[in-house]
């Protein structure tokens, strides 16, 4: 049986947008329109807006708070081509499509990565950034299709004859322990959807072998720390004490580009922070988004949910 605070949390009626962006309808959902801050939630690679159900409601009375569903994921729609600016484009657009003021953007992960190109290109419509467990490399370029040819290799449909079938073939990735079954239960059912076949999971499995580099372009984006130092909005970190993608490599690099107060960390906790310790990463976000703030704003920001 799932803790209270949890049904509590994932039972918050929240109502659901589209917007076009760049050609394709992109779904997001938000928890409250009252003209408050906004903050916006981010989902990392095979994952989908509801993996932040029961995080984002905890922060609804104080901020205006919208999930995403990225290109390729969730309810959103597939692309033929996949670009880090695209989905940088997408969340600048979602922030602007639900009116929000001021926005925070949060990403895990994949998602953290895509946050940090939003912040670097368009950081001042951005009140600053939170980037969650994302890999802080030293190499700037993105893989290419021809590069990903052993990822594009995955691309036929499974489907199920029942959600509960599909259900058990959810996996986290990468692969780690987590002992909130119920999140995961709760995660996975929301991750298929229903066709003429059967269910099928929502992911666009050909996601990786579709990202091109420029968008067509040609022009490659910066590495990580190049992409925080020059940011054009405040940058703040969360990353799991037991994470295998977020090193001691990568704390190291960032204290030089970051004060201690903005890198944060959630202690017994993997790559999937918030599913491990959702109730500590919530605090920690609590406690965060005011340092964040008051780095550009000159005090300690708006008030944060109890």
């Amino acid at each position: 049986m799932p803790p209270a605070w949890f049904q509590r949390y994932v039972s918050t009626r929240y109502t659901n947008h589209r917007v076009s962006i760049l050609g394709k309808n992109i779904h997001y959902r938000c928890w409250s329109r009252h003209n408050k801050p906004g903050l916006l939630f981010v989902h990392g690679y095979g994952a989908h807006s509801h993996w932040w159900d029961f995080i984002a409601p905890a922060f609804a009375e104080n901020f205006d708070v919208v999930a995403i569903d990225l290109s390729g994921a969730g309810d959103s729609e597939h692309r033929d081509i996949y670009e880090a600016r695209i989905f940088a484009s997408e969340i600048i657009g979602v922030c602007k499509d639900a009116g929000l003021l001021s926005p925070t953007v949060v990403g895990h992960s994949f998602g953290g990565a895509m946050a940090r190109v939003a912040a670097w290109e368009s950081g001042n419509e951005l009140a600053g950034s939170v980037l969650v467990d994302t890999v802080l490399s030293r190499e700037g370029r993105q893989r290419t299709a021809a590069a990903n040819t052993k990822s594009g290799q995955r691309t036929r449909i499974r489907y199920y004859d029942s959600l509960a079938e599909g259900a058990k073939r959810f996996r986290l990735r990468p692969a780690q322990p987590c002992r909130n079954q119920f999140i995961l239960d709760y995660i996975a059912r929301h991750s298929l959807a229903p066709g003429a076949n059967g269910y099928s999971f929502k992911l666009d499995q050909a996601l990786f072998s579709k990202m091109q580099t420029g968008a067509g372009t040609g022009e490659e984006l910066p590495e990580a720390t190049t992409m925080i130092a020059e940011s054009r909005c405040p940058i703040g970190i969360i990353y799991g004490e037991n994470s295998r993608i977020f090193t001691a490599d990568s704390t190291a690099m960032l204290k030089n580009l970051l004060s201690d107060d903005l890198i944060q960390c959630v202690p017994d906790s993997h790559h999937h922070v918030f599913l491990d310790q959702p109730l500590a990463f919530i605090e920690v976000l609590r406690n965060l988004l005011p340092k964040l703030h008051a780095g550009i704003t000159g005090h300690q920001g708006d008030p944060v949910p109890n």
